[in-house]
């Protein structure tokens, strides 16, 4: 790590966005720091300059808007898990919250840094897949709107542009009919980076234990979050039943893509995604494992 940063506080959106727009590619945007400061330690990114976003508060909301609920990118993790809106309608996403790290990285690490982290691993990922999540960027130009499935462009590579910093993410809030969960293996409970982790969202359940549409992605067993395509379609429009649970489970283990390293074999992290997409759908279905 460098030991001269020049760390610039912006007090305002505009204000950061024309620091952006005159750095372009010479500055590394930081909010809660957990991801940023570590990388920089190790010599995964190298800059001699932090934007420093923490304090614009226009960037930190929990709300519902047009239909849809709105998550600014500062929102940490414990306003997910404390906002009522998102424990009626987005309760998968919260209970990654409730399972990244202690309560101290959960008061501090924000849904936008670890978008921007872009790593397989990010537990708040699978959750904002399979909600079909849309990322809003701005920059001094205007903003963008990015579906999930296209911000992510490879391992830790998003579409973000060097002028753009992400403002907030949306998406279509669970109702009734709908089903949703979220499960991960980690090496120490709650506290570890996952070894897998996978969320479910079945919705417009009409017909009971049947759904017109199903989404089940899949974190760190790819370059990038997983959509189990396979899995998918055998959830959609029939009643599910056990079997098709099972059969689903293994239908996304044959989607995943995993690689060996020290968490976990691919070959282990294989026969992992079939039984934690099982008790993902049980879950969700029945709340029970």
């Amino acid at each position: 790590m460098r030991s001269e940063i020049d760390v610039l506080t912006p007090k305002s959106l505009d204000e950061a966005l024309n620091i952006l727009h005159e750095n372009q590619n010479g500055v590394r945007i930081v909010a809660g720091g957990s991801d940023v400061i570590v990388q920089l330690r190790d010599g995964v990114i190298k800059t001699d300059k932090l934007l420093n976003i923490l304090s614009i508060r226009e960037l930190r909301f929990v709300r519902k808007e047009d239909g849809r609920i709105h998550i600014g990118a500062l929102a940490t993790y414990s306003d997910i898990v404390h906002s009522q809106l998102t424990r009626e309608h987005a309760w998968p996403l919260v209970e990654a919250a409730r399972q990244i790290g202690a309560i101290q990285l959960q008061n501090t690490a924000t849904i936008g840094g670890n978008l921007g982290n872009a790593s397989p691993a990010g537990d708040s990922l699978p959750p904002l897949y399979a909600l079909d999540t849309v990322v809003v960027t701005r920059s001094t130009a205007g903003s963008r709107e990015i579906p999930i499935e296209k911000f992510f462009l490879a391992y830790r590579k998003t579409a973000l542009k060097p002028d753009e910093l992400i403002e907030q993410v949306h998406f279509s809030p669970l109702g009734e009919r709908d089903r949703g969960a979220y499960v991960k293996l980690g090496l120490r409970e709650a506290n570890a980076i996952s070894i897998v982790d996978v969320a479910t969202v079945l919705r417009d359940g009409s017909k009971k234990d049947t759904f017109a549409e199903a989404r089940v992605a899949l974190g760190a067993v790819a370059p990038d979050i997983l959509r189990a395509r396979g899995c998918e379609e055998a959830l959609t429009n029939k009643p599910l039943n056990q079997e098709i649970l099972k059969r689903a489970g293994s239908l996304a283990a044959d989607d995943a893509k995993p690689i060996d390293d020290i968490r976990g074999s691919a070959q282990y992290r294989k026969d992992v995604v079939a039984s934690l997409v099982f008790e993902a759908l049980n879950q969700a279905l029945y709340g029970k494992k």
